[in-house]
């Protein structure tokens, strides 16, 4: 909810009849997070979308932790949960014959510190179809068949022409304009902004999601599909035409597959709970993945012919999936979706021109290997939703939207190195064939310190070589008690579009509890325990907080609302966990759970605040108050111009057969 009128761009806008205040271009899993932030923050944004639907796929379907977190604070963290599920084993064949199985990924138990420790599986469809159902509740919409074809931009901002298939082009004013139109997008091609890249296979590989008859002793998920289940996004027409299959074989329960297909599906033992690989066709690998929370698999097929032309038409996929698998053609009741794709990795020369901004994979393009993609464009809108409410509700000069590529253009480049090296990297074993991702996917370490919007006051300082938190690095979770003698976790306290302050100078150690093994629902929420700092209360608006989700009080003369909100907590007692990660200082959490300030002197808050409001000094480098600039876990600073496969790497990638994963 927003926090009182606006002061900034937005005051103005809405003086003048309400243009358009923010452009979104793209209804993908990035322009709708965007959406949803800036919806809470009460910054109105227009999303257009040149499809007629949703995007139909399964293709991005790895939900890194840390975008767990984000999809907590966004208010969709239970549906996220209750629609996917963990990814299973990998089971190898060869032929009918059943081979070894082992697992991709290294597995932990979730601890006080992360709620989240391993990848979640759920479908693209299904992300974006939660988000688009949260941007409804929240009061957005999503403007289908309608694709921006120009724009111009100007000191004061952006004219966009828009077009749909009927009527008469629309031209719309907007302050910012967002490119969230994926690796092929329209906004930067008219920017002219190079997207400088490589293939980093050459090899293409079929992608489509297909539903194969059941058996009827193999374990089966709800049924659950993008056409039937949610009533948003359906199969593309081209599909439909060959989606049913021959009739004889698929028409019911007196269909010839009802009568053999079932034991052939038992024989083959294609079971949903494992992951299945050929890996040794001469043609090329070929994986069956089953998609959490629905009754269909994600088929993968590589050819090792880099001039082949993968038939993606439904019954092309059905001959390829027998001459590839153990199971016949018959087994394939419908192909919902089909595409193909070589893995390519490339990133914008630069992420903001003037008003535009590029986001997702319109600034940077994976390989599918580590489930990067998609979670790093979902961390790119969290960090510039926040920003933008800055400069448009609280008046902030426009210079803080610099940040945003300042910190995203760095973090981009050093995923996309590691999404190449797991693509390309040595194999884990010869025999399992398999991928092997590790805690460096998860993006938990990934850090903005050493930006401008990084602040340490500290007196002393620690050791740069210890694991103290700095100022950038994501906030840790941790058990806590307030000063009114309430217990409430750091993230209950940072759900919500706010700043939050942690004074954990006078905190007591709490006894330790063991940790449940998934996040529970928040038990009570932090109480104004102290009134903030004559400093802090000049410099933000202060927020009341009940139980339940934090709510901005209703406007009254006495807030500045003019100034970001702001949560102030005084810690009484602190875990052995909470003690050890923040030690006695203050805290000043950013609106995107990130640190910006950590001092010894509430004081030096409100010249935070400040800082934040007058924007980064045009003289001023990134990092120039610092020692490095935004980076990854590791310290390492990665140079936006260089090729992202370099860099050193504990994840082992795909062994030599095994076909990209995400």
């Amino acid at each position: 909810m927003p926090t009182g009128p606006a002061t900034g761009p937005l005051a103005q806008a809405t003086a003048e009849a309400a243009p358009t205040v923010v452009l979104i271009v793209g209804a993908g899993p990035t322009g709708l997070t965007l959406a949803c932030d800036l919806a809470r923050r009460g910054v109105p944004a227009r999303v257009i979308e040149q499809s007629a639907t949703l995007f139909p796929g399964a293709r991005g379907k790895g939900i890194q932790p840390r975008t767990r977190e984000i999809f907590d604070d966004l208010g969709i963290g239970p549906a996220i949960a209750r629609f996917g599920g963990p990814y299973p084993l990998m089971q190898r064949w060869r032929g009918r014959q059943r081979l070894e199985e082992w697992d991709m990924l290294d597995r932990a138990e979730p601890d006080e510190g992360s709620p989240y420790r391993e990848t979640w599986m759920v479908p693209q469809w299904r992300t974006q179809e939660v988000l688009y159902e949260r941007l409804r509740e929240l009061g957005g919409s999503v403007e289908f068949r309608t694709r921006l074809t120009d724009f111009h931009q100007d000191a004061h901002g952006v004219s966009a022409t828009l077009a749909r298939p009927s009527g008469p082009d629309e031209t719309v004013r907007a302050a910012y304009v967002i490119a969230a139109d994926g690796g092929r997008s329209t906004v930067r091609r008219l920017t002219g902004v190079a997207m400088s890249g490589h293939t980093v296979d050459p090899m293409p590989i079929l992608v489509a999601d297909v539903r194969i008859a059941a058996s009827r002793d193999a374990a089966s998920a709800p049924a659950s599909d993008p056409a039937s289940d949610t009533g948003g996004t359906a199969t593309p027409a081209s599909d439909q035409a060959g989606a049913a299959g021959p009739a004889d074989e698929t028409a019911g329960p007196g269909g010839a597959w009802a009568a053999a297909g079932s034991e052939w599906l038992t024989a083959a033992r294609i079971d949903r709970d494992h992951w299945h690989v050929w890996s040794e066709d001469q043609d090329g690998s070929t994986a069956l993945c089953p998609l959490a929370g629905t009754d269909t698999f994600q088929f993968l097929a590589q050819f090792d012919d880099p001039d082949a032309v993968p038939d993606t038409t439904p019954d092309a996929v059905r001959r390829l999936l027998a001459e590839r698998t153990s199971l016949p053609a018959s087994a394939v009741r419908d192909v919902l979706w089909a595409s193909e794709f070589r893995p390519r990795a490339a990133m914008a020369e630069r992420f903001r021109i003037g008003r535009v901004f590029l986001l997702g994979d319109a600034a940077h393009v994976h390989s599918p290997a580590g489930g990067q993609g998609l979670n790093t464009s979902v961390q790119d809108a969290y960090n510039l939703g926040w920003k933008l409410e800055q400069v448009l509700r609280h008046g902030a000069h426009e210079s803080l939207l610099d940040t945003y590529e300042e910190e995203r253009l760095p973090i981009a480049a050093e995923v996309l190195g590691l999404s190449t090296r797991l693509h390309r990297g040595r194999p884990l074993d010869e025999a399992g064939g398999g991928v092997r991702m590790g805690s460096d996917t998860h993006q938990l370490t990934l850090s903005y310190a050493g930006g401008w919007l990084a602040v340490d006051r500290r007196a002393p300082r620690p050791d740069p070589g210890s694991d103290a938190l700095r100022p950038g690095d994501r906030a840790p979770n941790a058990r806590c008690v307030d000063a009114a003698g309430k217990e409430f976790t750091v993230f209950d306290a940072l759900q919500g579009p706010h700043f939050t302050l942690l004074d954990f100078r006078t905190a007591h150690d709490l006894p330790d509890a063991p940790t449940p093994p998934d996040r529970p629902a928040p038990q009570s929420e932090p109480s104004e325990t102290a009134s903030p700092t004559s400093a802090t209360a000049t410099s933000a608006t202060a927020l009341t907080t009940a139980a339940g989700p934090p709510t901005p009080p209703e406007p009254t003369p006495a807030h500045r609302h003019d100034q970001p909100p702001l949560r102030h907590i005084v810690i009484r007692h602190a875990s052995a966990h909470a003690r050890q990660r923040y030690g006695d200082a203050v805290f000043l959490i950013r609106p995107d759970g990130y640190i910006g300030l950590i001092t010894n002197d509430p004081s030096d808050v409100p010249d935070y605040l400040t800082r934040i409001r007058r924007g980064r000094p045009a003289t001023t480098a990134p990092g120039a108050d610092h020692s490095a600039a935004p980076h990854a876990a590791g310290g390492r600073t990665p140079d936006a111009g260089r090729d992202a496969t370099g860099g050193a790497d504990r994840t082992v990638a795909r062994a030599s057969g095994a076909p990209a994963s995400r």
